[in-house]
């Protein structure tokens, strides 16, 4: 018995489950057409049965028709299929963790986080000179103060930039300016000038010889510290002049607005176009991208794999998702239009100004142009620092004579 048990356990065996009215015929006939069954045992109204896997594998020529399936596989061959099927996964788990760990070493996507004014592609030009680009070896980066400075300098205007490194993703936040600051190595003379005009409030040489006094007026592009001086025995000597320029700056916009109030209404119709994206690839997972609104809101979404807070691993989703509306007007009152005009122009002009801006004064002028036209003009007074640096031309460094000795000639 032992023996016959161990020869079933590797050879394989199937229980059968037996129904229907002739499950008795079933077992008598299998018998007799040498299917070898054993094990037969009734449970309710069917009868249940062990059966060779090398019998069970034919059981289909048997003649008659008959409600026989399968309750469960036993034996060797089964367990080694299942053994494979695990072994399949767990090797299929691993590659996947190599390859997102593989992958997790390089940069696959760069977010701009811009003014609307600013160029996105001079700015990715001046990260690829850096070497941040998609593809690129993280642990082969520069350090994120290095490529700031970078793209500062091959950037024209922008004032302020810094870089960020999250996982597979890199950031790269960026302001505009008006006249694009450099940066300079600390033995490379240059001048404190100027970004933008407005009336001098304090100035604090920290290196160099100021130029402007407070309530002077000053124009973009004008010295205000200076990195050269001249001394009794040392003229034309320069420094890489540092500091602190706080101006009051001067910021107006205008625009003529309709007494008209055009708002969305949504009709509650959606399309949405789902792509996966893996490391640099993306792959829509949509057959067509026919439109089929008129007016609509597009809205893309990415939902990105990541570890903990920050640590993207380079995978995910992206779903452009299409909201259609429809376009309505209603006639508005002057004061309303005043107040809408004045919140539009106040984010526009707060588009234009230097990081650290401090609010002194504002004010709103409005007049009436026709029955139906506003012309609104927004005032605002800022303390802003406008000092960037500006590299000296024309480097002329003359040294302190040296006294000559009594027995000179």
């Amino acid at each position: 018995m032992f023996f016959a048990k161990i020869f079933h356990f590797l050879k394989g065996y199937v229980i059968l489950k037996v129904a229907g009215n002739n499950k008795e015929k079933f077992i008598s006939k299998a018998a007799l057409s040498g299917y070898r069954i054993s094990g037969i045992e009734y449970d309710g109204d069917e009868i249940t049965a062990k059966m060779p896997l090398s019998d069970y594998r034919r059981i289909h020529s048997l003649p008659g028709i008959w409600k026989v399936s399968v309750k469960k596989r036993c034996g060797l061959p089964f367990f080694l299929a299942e053994l494979t099927r695990k072994r399949a996964v767990l090797v299929i788990l691993c590659l996947f963790v190599l390859t997102a760990f593989i992958g997790s070493q390089f940069i696959w996507s760069i977010d701009f986080d811009a003014d609307k004014e600013v160029n996105i592609a001079k700015i990715e030009s001046a990260a690829g000179d850096a070497g941040l680009k998609i593809g690129a070896f993280k642990h082969g980066l520069k350090k994120p103060e290095e490529i700031k400075n970078i793209i500062l300098n091959r950037t024209e205007g922008i004032s302020w930039c810094w870089v960020y490194i999250k996982g597979t993703k890199a950031v790269i936040r960026v302001r505009k300016s008006f006249i694009p600051p450099e940066i300079f190595d600390e033995s490379i003379p240059c001048d404190i000038i100027a970004m933008r005009s407005g009336i001098i409030k304090r100035v604090i040489p920290q290196k160099g010889r100021s130029t402007a006094g407070i309530n002077q007026a000053v124009t973009a592009g004008e010295t205000i510290i200076s990195g050269t001086f001249d001394f009794n025995d040392a003229k034309g000597y320069q420094v890489h002049a540092k500091g602190i320029v706080e101006a009051y700056t001067n910021h107006a916009k205008s625009g003529t607005y309709k007494q008209v109030y055009c708002y969305k209404t949504y009709t509650g119709r959606i399309q949405r176009f789902l792509t996966l994206k893996f490391y640099k690839w993306e792959i829509p997972l949509y057959i067509k991208d026919r439109i089929r609104f008129q007016d609509y809101d597009s809205i893309e979404r990415h939902y990105d794999a990541k570890i903990g807070k920050n640590y993207y691993i380079g995978i995910g989703f992206k779903v452009n998702e299409l909201k259609e509306y429809e376009t309505k007007k209603e006639p508005i009152s002057y004061e309303t239009t005043v107040s809408f005009a004045q919140k539009e122009l106040e984010r526009d002009i707060s588009h234009e100004l230097l990081p650290g801006s401090q609010l002194i004064s504002k004010s709103c002028d409005h007049e009436r142009v026709d029955e139906e036209t506003v012309r609104v003009t927004v005032t605002m007074d800022f303390v802003e620092e406008i000092g960037t640096e500006k590299r000296i031309e024309e480097v002329k460094v003359i040294e302190p004579k040296n006294n000559q000795s009594a027995g000179g000639d």
